[in-house]
C-alpha cells in the first residue's frame, strides 16, 4: 500500500457549494463520505483523484424519516444507523440483516449507505497493490485490452459487491438523484448499468441524495457467502422480500457487475425463480472462491429464505 497522492481538498457547507464543485472538477474528482472504500482504493493506486468532495460539512443528507407511505434515507446515514432504527429492524428483515452482515461494526459505524450503494466494482486482479497489478497485463478496468479474469474476454467482468443495494432493490427502494439541474428520481435497480468498468448511469455532475422505499411490512431476509464471517465482501449474495400478499422480489448479487432482479406475486413461483436465477447466474474467475460454489450457493441460500417466510 502506498502513502496517498496528492489532491486538493474540498469541504462545501452547502448544496449549492457541492452541486458547483462537481460540474467543476468532473471526472478530476472523487466524493468522500465514510471514506471506507476510497480511501483504501486511492492507497492502492487504484484513483488518483485531483479532488477529494468531502461530503462531512453537509448534514442534511443524514436523516431517516417516515414522509407519507415512504421511509426517506438519507444518502450520509452511516450503515451502523441504519442497522439499528425500529422501523428497519421491524418492517425489512432483508435490510436490517444486509446491514448486520456488511463489514464489521467499527467500519459501519463510518461506512454510509449511500457510500455502499454507490462503490466501485471488484475483482481479485485488479484489487490489488499496484506491484502487484504490475505482473498482469493491464485489464479493461485498469486501461487496458485484456480481461485477466477471464480467458479471451471482451468486456470487463468486475463484480458490484455492495450489501445494501440488492436488499433495497427487494424491498422496491427508488432513489433520489441530485444536480444543478434539480432532482431526480429512478428505481434503484436502473442505476446500474451492467458495465463492469462504469458500473454506474449517473449524469455529469450528479449525486447520490436519499434512498426512497415504500413503507410496509414485509417479510424475508438476506444471505451472503464469504470466507471470513466479518469484514469481507460478499461473493455471492441473496436478498429476499416479500408484502404480506405474497409479492415481492428476489434478488441476487455479487455474481455480476449489477444485481439480478425477479418479481412474484405467489410464494410458489419462488423456486421456479430460484432455479431461473441459478441458470442465469453466471459468475466470472474473479473472486477468492470458484465461480461453480458461488453459483451453486444462489439455489442454497434460496431455499434456505424460502423457507424462513414458508414456515
Amino acid at each position: 500500500m502506498v502513502s496517498l497522492t496528492d489532491f486538493k481538498y474540498m469541504r462545501p457547507k452547502s448544496f449549492d457549494e457541492l452541486l458547483s464543485h462537481l460540474i467543476k472538477y468532473g471526472n478530476d474528482a472523487s466524493v468522500l463520505a465514510g471514506g471506507t472504500d476510497l480511501i483504501p482504493r486511492i492507497k492502492m493506486g487504484l484513483k488518483r483523484p485531483k479532488v477529494i468532495i468531502s461530503l462531512s460539512a453537509i448534514d442534511s443528507l443524514l436523516y431517516m424519516q417516515q414522509a407519507d407511505k415512504t421511509f426517506r434515507i438519507g444518502a450520509l446515514t452511516t450503515i451502523c444507523e441504519l442497522q439499528h432504527h425500529p422501523i428497519i429492524v421491524e418492517n425489512y428483515p432483508a435490510l436490517y440483516e444486509a446491514a448486520l452482515l456488511t463489514a464489521s461494526e467499527n467500519i459501519r459505524l463510518r461506512a454510509t449507505v449511500g457510500g455502499n450503494i454507490m462503490q466501485d466494482t471488484r475483482c481479485i486482479y485488479y484489487n490489488q497493490f499496484r506491484e502487484w497489478r504490475a505482473s498482469f497485463k493491464p485489464c479493461y478496468k485498469n486501461g487496458g485490452d485484456h480481461c485477466n479474469a477471464v480467458k479471451g474476454g471482451k468486456r470487463c467482468f468486475a463484480t458490484f459487491c455492495g450489501d445494501l443495494a440488492p436488499a433495497l432493490i427487494s424491498i422496491g427502494a427508488s432513489i433520489c438523484l441530485m444536480s444543478k439541474d434539480g432532482d431526480r428520481e429512478i428505481s434503484l435497480e436502473k442505476i446500474f448499468t451492467g458495465d463492469g468498468i462504469n458500473p454506474f448511469s449517473l449524469h455529469r455532475g450528479e449525486l447520490l441524495k436519499e434512498v426512497i422505499i415504500p413503507f410496509s411490512r414485509t417479510v424475508g431476509g438476506y444471505k451472503k457467502l464469504r470466507i471470513r464471517s466479518s469484514i469481507d465482501y460478499p461473493l455471492a449474495s441473496v436478498a429476499l422480500s416479500s408484502d404480506q400478499k405474497e409479492k415481492g422480489r428476489f434478488v441476487v448479487g455479487a455474481i455480476g457487475p449489477r444485481p439480478l432482479t425477479y418479481e412474484f406475486s405467489a410464494y410458489k413461483a419462488l423456486r421456479p425463480l430460484a432455479e431461473k436465477a441459478y441458470e442465469d447466474a453466471t459468475p466470472a474467475a474473479n473472486m477468492s472462491l470458484s465461480p461453480l460454489y458461488r453459483k451453486r450457493m444462489i439455489r442454497v441460500f434460496a431455499g434456505d429464505l424460502l423457507r424462513s417466510i414458508v414456515d
